[in-house]
């Protein structure tokens, strides 16, 4: 588990094999925008982000998933890319 409260977000890489990570960026900000690449393997990754955050989530999913559950803000300033794989595992994105 990892809170992360960086005024100037700009990514980074999370990997779950045979377990789960968390990681809380609802104190985080970003510029303009930041990119995370995951890799989720017989694990899980959730992912919680502010309230004014769009999230892109594109990854692909092997016999696991990509679940987005954030609610979308009505400006799109600040933008969270999520890249990535998801192997009998999952990946989940929240507010």
């Amino acid at each position: 588990s990892r809170i992360i409260a960086s005024q100037d977000f700009k990514g980074g890489e999370v990997t779950a094999i045979m377990g789960g990570c968390d990681i809380d960026l609802r104190h985080a900000s970003v510029a303009d925008e930041a990119t995370i690449h995951v890799f989720a393997l017989f694990g899980g990754i959730d992912i919680k982000v502010p309230t004014d955050w769009t999230v892109f989530l594109n990854g692909t999913p092997i016999l696991g998933g990509f679940d987005d559950k954030t609610l979308r803000p009505a400006a799109q300033a600040k933008r969270l890319h999520i890249h990535g794989y998801a192997i009998m595992g999952g990946v989940e994105v929240r507010n």
